[in-house]
């Protein structure tokens, strides 16, 4: 079965000419993290955790999977303010599902078809959890990612 969040990560990871990497890193010190940052974490940063993969099913003789499915992956972007968490927010947006660049192909073994922006962005503030008054800034999005999944 295809795993779309890891191909996702690769993706992130491993194309070094993006604005994406130029704000969090490429490679293996990207500062791209699954469910939740490190202690200590340089800004800004992205986590990315799945929230669903649902196949897609047809009615008719052959009742069953399609070979289509859906995966909604959250991605929240860290940053010292409010207004570069939102930039990079964007940024992110546009790369993966913008109108001129987009997650199309097959990446990471995952034929993807598409990605939209299924919610967001919304801002939230990190409170200090290390005695400092330093916050963090959150911008969290949704997107979905259509692909094969034969």
């Amino acid at each position: 079965m295809a795993d779309p969040t890891a191909a996702v990560r690769s993706y992130l990871l491993n194309n070094t000419s993006t604005a994406i990497t130029s704000l969090v890193g490429s490679g293996t010190s990207a500062r791209i993290f699954p469910d939740e940052l490190p202690q200590n974490c340089q800004m800004p940063a992205i986590t990315y955790e799945d929230i669903s993969d649902t196949p897609t099913h047809v009615i008719g003789t052959d009742w069953g999977r399609s070979g289509f499915s859906r995966a909604r992956i959250a991605f929240e972007c860290y940053a010292s303010t409010k207004t570069q968490s939102k930039s990079l927010a964007r940024t992110l947006m546009a790369y993966l599902c913008g109108p001129t660049q987009r997650l199309r192909g097959v990446y990471g073994g995952v034929n993807f078809m598409d990605a939209m922006i299924d919610y967001g962005p919304r801002s939230e503030t990190d409170a200090p959890t290390d005695g400092s008054d330093e916050r963090r800034y959150l911008t969290t999005i949704e997107i979905m990612f259509s692909y094969y999944d034969e």
